[in-house]
């Protein structure tokens, strides 16, 4: 529960329309001074409390002006009555002053005499359609006269004249809501450079295995999905390279007619040396022609059979003279070098195939950091442009033990399944790396936390209609807290909506408030 004095600008401003007064030259008596007001801020889990009152004098009547939001939506309260109870410290029955249904939604009046002279504990208590709640105010003084309850009311501190005011019309209008900052045990994190790279072996090139025209029923697009075998074109070689299929076959043929003629005058010079008819010379020179006949068979229909089960052959026109392309392994097409009807070298790139529903995570650890990379408890990526980190579960991790020359880190890769193809090769951000060391420090939301220039900095409810902005230093992020190493403390109460709007009113800081209307 918080009590202030507000400010008194009204006595300022009518001291200077006195001043410019007098400086025209006509005399006049000042302005009566502006009563004093002070207010009170409080919280329940069910309201807020925000209520401006005089200071308080016995005998004298005292207006309250009480505004009410409910914290489950940060609305006015719109039905209802409040009291406000005056319980004496040393014992007795309360003095009680009732107040009115709402003038208009989530204002109330409370109007009545305070009771004797004296120390008192407060509370207001209110009574609504499915609501009833109370707040307990602390001590409070009823004083004898007004020049004691005046004197009293002047030496309270003041708003801070920093902060910046946020009506609660303002609040209950747009979009607003706070939230309690608590100490909350959080995983601490190393948060590092990192890169979405290919998985070793997840990217293919399929390029021309030898000289030749690319044809295809349909050109595969940049993006398409392929499966592993899928046929994406094939190669007609160029017929004067004599290594088509025609000339290859040729060559078997041309080379089993020599080796079978070999074979036969091997078999005759054999008979004639058996009769006497021809010397052995004749006989061991059938059976070195055999031998190399047989050599160069051999060689034949292994070059026909290399080219049929390693490239494979289609049909067609040119009587299986074309290479059948094949993606050789299952991915996205990430480039097409192909057209239609050209013609390319031996070893020309004509799809790049990388692999996207598993991807490596490349994360840069300073080398200090090393043993703790090694050992995590839990991985995310942070993408710029988006809200929400990406949450990963690696399946494998290493490193090669070695400092990247230039950047003077340990590059460590993180194996991780692609959900829905959300990460991109070659798209960089922030890993981050949970421990499974745990800290317990001040955390608020992290839509509390805003930036300037770099700096985070978080809206403090100081008071119902009073907001301060304060500078604070990350201690830890974890989810969707962020816990804070200075400048919160816990139950300090933040902004979690309507920063923007208020950060809007400081910028209308100098311009006079219309105040309430009760």
């Amino acid at each position: 529960m918080k009590t202030q004095r507000a400010p008194l600008a009204a006595i300022a401003a009518a001291t200077f329309a006195t001043m410019l007064t007098l400086a025209c030259g006509q005399r006049t008596e000042p302005a009566p001074p502006e009563p004093i007001t002070l207010s009170v801020t409080n919280w329940t889990d069910k309201t807020e409390l925000f209520m401006e009152h005089p200071p308080l004098v016995a005998g004298q009547t005292a207006l309250f002006a009480v505004h009410l939001t409910t914290l489950g939506d940060f609305k006015p309260l719109n039905a209802g009555r409040p009291r406000i109870e005056f319980t004496p410290e040393g014992g007795g029955d309360p003095a009680v002053l009732n107040g009115s249904e709402p003038s208009r939604p989530g204002a109330f009046r409370v109007e009545g005499v305070p009771p004797a002279a004296g120390r008192y504990r407060w509370a207001l208590a209110v009574e609504a359609p499915g609501l009833s709640d109370r707040h307990e105010l602390g001590a409070v003084t009823v004083f004898a006269d007004e020049r004691a309850a005046n004197a009293d009311a002047e030496q309270r501190p003041a708003d801070d004249p920093a902060a910046i005011a946020y009506l609660k019309e303002q609040q209950w209008t747009n979009d607003f809501a706070t939230a309690i900052v608590r100490d909350v045990e959080l995983r601490t994190a190393l948060r590092v450079p990192a890169a979405i790279e290919p998985l070793s072996g997840g990217e293919a090139i399929v390029a021309a295995p030898a000289p030749g025209r690319f044809l295809a029923e349909e050109l595969i697009s940049v993006g398409a999905t392929v499966r592993a075998g899928q046929v994406l074109g094939r190669l007609e070689p160029r017929l004067s390279a004599g290594d088509d299929r025609a000339t290859l076959a040729a060559a078997v043929a041309e080379t089993q007619a020599v080796t079978e003629a070999t074979r036969a005058e091997q078999t005759r010079a054999e008979r004639l040396l058996a009769d006497r008819a021809v010397p052995a010379r004749r006989v061991e020179d059938a059976r070195r022609a055999v031998a190399v006949a047989e050599a160069r068979l051999r060689a034949a229909e292994a070059r026909l059979a290399q080219r049929d089960e390693t490239l494979g052959t289609g049909g067609g026109a040119a009587a299986g003279n074309a290479y059948v392309l094949r993606a050789p392994i299952a991915g996205r097409i990430s480039e097409v070098s192909a057209t239609l009807g050209a013609a390319y070298e031996e070893a020309a790139q004509l799809f790049k195939i990388v692999r996207t529903d598993q991807v490596e995570l490349q994360a840069q650890v300073p080398a200090a950091d090393a043993a703790t990379a090694r050992d995590i408890a839990g991985l995310a990526f942070e993408i710029p442009g988006r809200a929400d980190p990406l949450i990963l579960r690696p399946q494998h991790m290493h490193d090669g033990g070695v400092i990247d020359p230039v950047t003077r880190a340990l590059p460590v890769q993180f194996e991780v399944d692609n959900p829905g193809g959300q990460l991109l090769i070659g798209q960089t951000g922030t890993a981050v790396l949970y421990q499974r060391r745990r800290q317990r420090v001040p955390a608020v939301p992290k839509a509390a936390v805003l930036l300037e220039a770099g700096r985070p900095y978080v809206f403090v409810h100081a008071s119902g209609e009073r907001f301060a902005r304060r500078f604070v230093e990350i201690a830890a992020r974890d989810g969707d807290w962020i816990g804070v190493r200075s400048g919160l403390k816990a139950g300090d109460r933040v902004v979690t909506h309507g920063a923007y709007d208020i950060q809007l009113a400081s910028a209308a800081k100098g311009l006079p408030a219309e105040g309430h209307v009760h």
